[in-house]
């Protein structure tokens, strides 16, 4: 599953289609950015992704990010994230 982040906010256009928990659970989810990064770490950008799908799934069954690999870095203004693979455990 890959969700688009937009200039640092989820794409609700990526979300569209889930109507199953089933799909997100244990999924490998791919997130990634264009234009500005996600301002946070790794673990912040998977727990939105999360959030968000649990969200639009109107699930309150927990998930859990176990991050697979994740591409970012720190400038001036805190901590940032490009891409991040993770698995979404229940």
């Amino acid at each position: 599953m890959e969700i688009t982040y937009i200039n640092g906010f989820i794409s609700e256009a990526c979300l569209r289609g889930l109507k199953e928990f089933e799909q997100v659970r244990d999924a490998i989810i791919v997130a990634k950015c264009k234009g500005f990064p996600f301002r946070g770490r790794p673990r912040d950008m998977a727990r939105d992704v999360i959030a968000h799908v649990l969200n639009v799934l109107c699930s309150e069954i927990g998930l859990f990010p176990v991050i697979i690999e994740s591409f970012g870095g720190t400038d001036s203004k805190g901590d940032y994230t490009t891409k991040v693979v993770f698995q979404a455990i229940a």
